[in-house]
């Protein structure tokens, strides 16, 4: 991955995981626009992430290191990089957009603490397997799930008060 402290002279001096960046490229030419440094930088700083992100805390992110882009760009690109099925839309909560990689990972489940927003991925594996065996049993085709689970986290039950009888 590019190092995003410097960035480089011209989009082609990147050097990302290979397939994701041909996709990328390619995705845009299909559609008539251009791989641009802006774009890249993007790509790179959104290869980078682990786990759920949203789309201000990339630009916050990357304007941190200097890089200037714009929030349009930022959203434009993340629709860009929706449509390709680089990333993916984490269903989360309705106020707000979180993305996670999508390409070359496997799916996961979340733990949502409705008070203090924090966001836990694990391995659904198990779960995997039941939708497997339901989808055969009724000879449906799977074409996509989600497994998130709303509750408190420890952090914020520490923060609640007692309650009194």
């Amino acid at each position: 991955m590019a190092n995003t402290n410097t960035p480089p002279a011209a989009a082609d001096d990147f050097s990302f995981t290979p397939p994701m960046c041909a996709i990328f490229r390619r995705f845009l030419k299909r559609k008539g626009l251009k791989f641009t440094t802006e774009r890249a930088l993007i790509l790179d700083a959104v290869l980078g992430k682990d786990g759920v992100f949203e789309a201000d805390e990339l630009l916050n992110e990357m304007r941190d290191a200097e890089h200037r882009v714009s929030k349009a760009t930022i959203y434009r690109t993340l629709k860009h990089l929706l449509e390709s099925k680089i990333i993916q839309e984490v269903l989360i909560d309705s106020s707000r957009a979180h993305y996670q990689l999508a390409f070359g990972q496997k799916p996961t489940g979340h733990l949502v603490c409705l008070e203090t927003n924090q966001i836990i991925e694990f391995p659904t594996e198990a779960l995997d397997e039941l939708m497997a065996k339901v989808c055969n049993e009724h000879g449906y085709e799977p074409l996509s799930h989600r497994f998130v689970i709303y509750g408190s986290s420890p952090a914020a039950q520490a923060t609640e008060p007692a309650e009194e009888d």
